[in-house]
């Protein structure tokens, strides 16, 4: 018979179902195919059909996801990777020394490694690969709702969740934000923002562009979140790390009362009133009644007010100050100076701490033995700034 034609490597992994042992197999066998006898070729055709059967019906078993009761004991991966990342692939990563599963939108997870939080987006475009996201509520199926967030001081410091891995539409679907990890093939020049971004800068949440980052320190009222360092600087396949560092956010507040303010009649209770805020996050006058000192939060908050008495006679006073929490006066709170200067300035105050729930309120309050005295505000000279009749520092110090 005529020396049979030896087929190509294709033609051998067709016949084998693409698997790579059974390749080498029948490679071997086509090397020996001459030298065998038209019975023998027969025996090997009839061989050769079976295992491409069998492997035929294991490859359309795997891709038809039929269930298995298999029980394994172990499974080994090849070092290097033979074909290209899909969803639902598990593979080695030989250069991060763990598992690779592939994920939508082509995302690779490096098992132990990264931590992801599905997340949706509701708000109209698409959320960039890298974006600094934030909650924003739950959406359908109980997911996660995320905006790109802006750590300008007007929203909680608590809402930041992580970056994002890779580009969401808003189109209904869900994805991945890092939560802890890499995040990789995206801007780390910082020119975005006008910066320079260098190796292992450290990356906080912008107060002025929502989602991006900057490598300058925020300060009071934005928010200080720091979330990642830069790992390698490039235009488009720049790396961060990825790791929140969340902390409670801390309310305060400074008030003025910028008006004087006079007793009608002695030994009677008055509410000191507050007309200016100089710096306040979470905690306010309130707009009906601007003797009272609104907390947003609850928490442990010292109140340190400084009063500024005037007398206009010789004679001496005594005037008290108080705090009342909730229209009740607090117990043990009241302090008493002496005035007899005539026409002269006396400065007295005293801290205090309040334990408060959400939207409390303080006030403080102020009595006079005799109506010859006054709260006093003084305007501004060429040579110093106005002073407050009162002035009122409040800090939060506990959650």
């Amino acid at each position: 018979m005529a020396d049979p034609i030896t087929p190509t490597r294709n033609q051998i992994a067709s016949m084998a179902g693409r698997d790579p042992e059974l390749i080498k197999a029948l490679e071997r066998l086509f090397i020996v195919a001459g030298q065998l006898t038209p019975s023998d070729i027969a025996a090997l055709t009839i061989l050769i059909e079976a295992n491409s059967l069998s492997a035929s019906a294991a490859f359309d078993a795997a891709t038809s996801y039929q269930p298995s009761a298999s029980t394994l004991d172990y499974l080994d991966f090849r070092r290097l990777q033979s074909g290209a990342s899909r969803t639902r692939r598990l593979a080695w990563n030989d250069s991060d020394q763990t598992l690779d599963i592939g994920m939508d939108y082509d995302v690779v997870q490096q098992v132990g490694l990264e931590t992801y939080a599905r997340v949706q987006n509701t708000t109209g475009v698409t959320i960039p690969n890298g974006s600094v996201v934030g909650f924003a509520g739950v959406g359908p199926g109980n997911q996660l709702l995320v905006t790109p967030y802006l750590a300008d001081g007007s929203q909680p410091t608590l809402y930041i969740l992580g970056v994002m891995t890779h580009d969401l539409p808003d189109t209904g679907q869900i994805g991945y934000c890092t939560t802890w990890g890499h995040v990789r093939g995206i801007d780390t020049t910082g020119s975005a923002v006008s910066e320079t971004w260098a190796q292992g800068d450290v990356l906080y949440a912008s107060p002025t562009t929502a989602g991006a980052f900057t490598n300058v320190k925020p300060t009071a009222p934005d928010n200080v979140v720091p979330l990642a360092a830069v790992l390698q600087v490039s235009a488009t396949v720049g790396e961060i790390f990825v790791r929140p560092t969340v902390e409670q956010q801390k309310r305060y507040g400074q008030f003025e009362a910028t008006v004087n303010q006079t007793p009608a009649a002695a030994n009677t209770a008055y509410p000191i009133e507050f007309d200016a805020t100089s710096v306040s996050s979470g905690i306010s006058i309130d707009g009906t009644y601007p003797s009272r000192i609104v907390v947003e939060l609850s928490g442990l908050y010292d109140f340190s007010p400084s009063f500024q008495l005037a007398s206009s006679s010789a004679s001496a006073k005594n005037v008290w100050f108080w705090y009342r929490k909730n229209g009740t006066d607090n117990p043990n709170s009241s302090f008493i100076v002496t005035t007899d200067i005539n026409n002269g300035y006396i400065p007295v105050g005293r801290s205090d701490f309040f334990s408060l729930q959400n939207g409390d309120y303080i006030e403080l309050m102020w009595a006079s033995s005799d109506v010859n005295v006054t709260l006093e505000a003084v305007a501004a000279t060429a040579f110093a700034p106005a002073s407050p009749a009162c002035t009122l520092n409040v800090t939060q110090v506990q959650q």
